[in-house]
Order: C-alpha cells, then structure tokens, then sequence
C-alpha cells in the first residue's frame, strides 16, 4: 500500500490530522534510533514477566483485528498504526507472528529473515542495511490497546527469539527510537546490545537515512542503564553532526 493509499484510506475514514501530522514529517523531520543486536543461541536469562499467549504465524481470521480503522476521535496514533500494519501484511513480506489470547490477537510482530531482503528494501528502501545469511530483524511491534495491560509483548519476544535459535540465526537486530525509554530498557534487560545510531530526516517529501557506529561512550552509558543523558547526548550529535 502506497503512502498516498495511505492517506486516502485515513482520509475517508475521518482521521484528517493523522494524515496532517505525517505529511508535516514528510516535509521537515530529524528522527534517531538505535540498533539493538542480540544472539539468539544465548538463552535468555532476564526474568520478565510472561503471559499465557499461543504464538504462531498470522492467519487471514487474524487481520481485521490489527487493520479495521477504530472510529474517528480515537487516538491518531492507533489509526496510523493500523494503517500500517495493513500495509505491511498487504505487501507480501513474510513470517509475521501473532500472540493469540483466549480473547483471540493480540499481538504481531515480523521475524524478517534475509530470503526477504528485496521485499524489505522495496517496502522500507534504505531504512534498514540488507539483513546476512544468519541475521534477522524484529521489526513492527503492535499490541491492540485492550491488551496493553498484560505482559503479551515479552512473552512474544521470548517465543521469536526462539525461533530464531530454531532457524539458526546468529544475529537478531532491532530498531528503536530515542524517545521510546521504555522499549530501550527493556530489549537491553533481555541482553541486547546497541551497536549503531540511524539518522532519518525528512526534507521536502524526501527522506535521506544515514547509519553511524555507535560511539563507545555512548553504548557503554546505555548498557549501563543511564538512559536520559545517553539519549540526549546521542540525540545532540545526530543533529549535529
């Protein structure tokens, strides 16, 4: 599904300041992450809390869960995300996962493997650098707002993670935003480490993304748990550079 797709579908659905809220970012944005990177033949040894979830590829009786719109005046950003995520399982890219509840989805998340590279570039270009032979990517993290409660998104991760040991991977990598503390923390407590800084800006409706080694400093700051001044220091130089 194209951006403008996109912007029709939000458009006749009522969400006009979603869409206004995404064109501003297309004409003027800076935006950072950090990679994250982990070996999933280590077990993972963080105890976290954990949910009775069946995980499991996504099935068609799945989708209208994470894709219907939610009526005009719920959150903007829960009507972006479902736009999303309909465009992402319309656009043929594989291996994503549900976390089913005896109330039925939950959760999905992508395990992107390297037999997907072309797709991965078409749907995201440059976003994120072709995955190895022995490498995946969590990417697209979504829980439906009614569950956001329950500790479903860890007992998912736990269970990709697995797989990807099952697969014989060696390498799992994510990406998050400076802003989302939380995620951060979290994906470090369970042993992954940042190895990387992604610039993404946005000028003119034309977006130039750029990978930077993560500066040691920094790295060593976020393993260590200090979060605000590594972010903000990260943040500075990225903007700055």
């Amino acid at each position: 599904m194209s951006n403008v797709r996109k912007g029709l579908r939000l458009l006749r659905k009522g969400y006009h300041r979603p869409l206004l809220s995404r064109f501003r970012r297309w004409m003027w944005d800076d935006a950072v992450a950090f990679g994250l990177a982990y070996d999933p033949r280590v077990p993972v040894t963080a105890r976290v809390p954990s949910a009775p979830v069946e995980v499991r590829p996504i099935r068609a009786e799945d989708v209208p869960a994470f894709t219907s719109l939610p009526p005009a005046g719920s959150p903007r950003a829960e009507a972006l995300t479902r736009t999303n995520a309909r465009a992402l399982i319309e656009s043929g890219l594989r291996t994503c996962y549900v976390g089913v509840t005896d109330q039925g989805p939950a959760y999905m998340q992508f395990l992107v493997t390297a037999e997907e590279n072309d797709r991965l570039r078409e749907i995201f270009g440059d976003l994120f650098p072709p995955l190895a032979s022995d490498e995946g990517l969590l990417e697209f993290a979504f829980t439906l707002q009614q569950h956001r409660a329950r500790p479903i998104m860890p007992t998912v991760l736990l269970r990709l993670i697995g797989i990807a040991a099952e697969r014989e991977l060696r390498r799992l990598v994510t990406y998050v935003h400076v802003g989302n503390a939380s995620f951060m923390r979290f994906f470090m407590r369970l042993g992954f480490v940042p190895f990387v800084m992604r610039i993404e800006r946005w000028r003119l409706l034309r977006r130039r993304v750029e990978f930077r080694p993560l500066d040691p400093e920094v790295a060593e700051q976020l393993a260590t748990g200090e979060q605000i001044e590594a972010l903000g220091i990260s943040l500075a130089s990225a903007r700055n550079p």
